[in-house]
């Protein structure tokens, strides 16, 4: 499996799990550093859009976003296609 955490730089990824990974797993709920740090960009994307996090979105699958290789950018962009909202605006 080839995420797109493994396209990072590897000490980076490294430095960044040394120093945040504990507290990210406990926030995203995951015992997984690297998902965690996917998770963090994910919900950087998704507030980024639409102002609300990713975890608002309960239903849809993160984890298979992450092990199909998808960008957090990307998985923002098809989880609130998904969930109805168009350009960033919820479709009531």
């Amino acid at each position: 499996m080839s995420t797109w955490v493994d396209t990072l730089p590897t000490d980076k990824v490294a430095e960044w799990i040394k120093k945040n990974g504990e507290a990210m797993k406990a926030r995203h709920y995951t015992d997984d550093p690297r998902f965690a740090l996917w998770l963090h960009y994910l919900d950087r994307a998704v507030m980024r859009r639409v102002m609300v996090s990713y975890q608002d979105f309960e239903d849809w699958d993160t984890w298979s976003a992450y092990e199909a290789g998808m960008s957090p950018g990307e998985a923002a962009e098809q989880m609130l296609e998904d969930a109805g909202w168009a350009d960033g605006s919820m479709e009531w």
